[in-house]
């Protein structure tokens, strides 16, 4: 239910499912998918808005409508994380998994303890290049494994919220997928070894879900 005040043009809505969210970001991925765009698009406003006032947060948002390639994810990357450029590469010196190592440090603001990724339709990189939406997607989860098990400077907690239609959330509950198993291709598990995890630890969940029981839906939903 919202309150409107027509007079002022504001709308205010009961934070209820955002501080849930959060938590659940705290050991957690999410894979947040709906069909319709409309309840999407209204969801990550919201989400976005509440995450904006958490203390030494750092919120990137992807806009993924623009990313079909490396390059289109490394120039949206460039516009949120701190970096003198990235290489458009994944793992290469200063490509994408050295961009998600770097730590923003602003003058006058506290250090951030927390970054959340917010990837727009995460689903048209996957519809266009799903070998590369797999590659992005694990190194994402390795990074943020391995700057909260074994980074410095205090403890700093990365998630990924990927955002889009029914095709992710398919792809997230596949079997042996991106979202569920490890797949160093050189056979030596870097990523579980780096950060002493089995699996990626992802939840999906649909926006209904989410919007109306978030606790049920992801614990039910949740990638074993």
């Amino acid at each position: 239910m919202h309150l409107s005040l027509s007079s002022s043009g504001l709308t205010f809505e009961p934070c209820t499912w955002q501080p849930q969210v959060l938590q659940k970001l705290e050991s957690h991925h999410l894979v947040v998918w709906s069909p319709d765009l409309r309840p999407r698009t209204h969801l990550s406003a919201s989400l976005h808005a509440y995450l904006m006032t958490q203390p030494a947060m750092e919120v990137c948002v992807l806009h993924g409508r623009a990313i079909f390639d490396l390059d289109g994810l490394c120039s949206q990357l460039e516009r949120q994380i701190v970096v003198d450029g990235i290489a458009r590469t994944i793992d290469g010196s200063g490509g994408i998994v050295s961009a998600l190592r770097t730590r923003s440090s602003m003058p006058g603001r506290a250090l951030a303890r927390q970054r959340v990724i917010l990837w727009h339709d995460a689903d048209v990189l996957l519809r266009a290049r799903p070998v590369l939406f797999a590659k992005v997607a694990e190194a994402i989860f390795g990074v943020s494994g391995e700057l909260e098990y074994t980074g410095d400077g205090g403890v700093f907690v990365q998630r990924c919220v990927f955002l889009g239609s029914d095709r992710l959330q398919q792809a997230a509950r596949a079997e042996g997928s991106a979202f569920r198993a490890w797949h160093d291709e050189d056979g030596s598990d870097f990523w579980s070894l780096i950060t002493g995890l089995a699996q990626p630890p992802v939840s999906v969940c649909s926006v209904e879900g989410l919007l109306g029981d978030l606790g049920r839906d992801t614990e039910r939903e949740a990638l074993a």
